[in-house]
């Protein structure tokens, strides 16, 4: 959630591109119509088709009481993402970025998504997925990775 004066946001995606928005001088959202179509396209695309199965996963192992967990909607889920993935996959080969020729509020969102997904050993058979995740997380000021946060918090 952000809490920005009065305005309260919650949803992962509309928080990355109010702060992009608001903060237009950084450069991480184009302001060419057709790169921000892309941005958007990409941003979707992690909620919808990467991070929606994610959740499921989530919910199914650690989530819901054990009583409600479906261990055959992990084994779906998790076959979906890995479609999905397959996809970005192609789309990332010979690219530094998910759009255009510097780093925007996809590749933060998209980042986080795929760390998410490697945590549950989902990005086998991707490496270009995970050279991008690793020069994304290579980058001044990147946050720390899941398993790196969750250590912190555990210790």
């Amino acid at each position: 959630m952000l809490v920005d004066g009065d305005l309260v946001l919650t949803e992962s995606v509309a928080i990355v591109l109010y702060l992009a928005e608001k903060y237009s001088n950084k450069g991480l959202i184009p302001t060419d119509l057709k790169e921000r179509a892309q941005v958007n396209r990409w941003l979707l695309f992690a909620a919808t088709e990467l991070e929606q199965p994610l959740w499921r996963i989530s919910r199914h192992t650690v989530l819901y009481p054990e009583d409600q967990r479906l261990p055959g909607d992990v084994i779906l889920a998790s076959q979906e993402f890995k479609a999905m993935a397959s996809v970005l996959e192609e789309h990332m080969q010979r690219r530094q970025f998910i759009v255009g020729e510097s780093v925007t509020v996809a590749d933060f969102v998209m980042a986080y998504t795929l760390d998410w997904g490697n945590e549950d050993q989902l990005l086998d058979g991707c490496p270009q997925l995970l050279a991008y995740m690793k020069r994304m997380y290579a980058r001044p000021n990147a946050p720390a990775r899941i398993a790196e946060a969750f250590a912190t918090i555990n210790s």
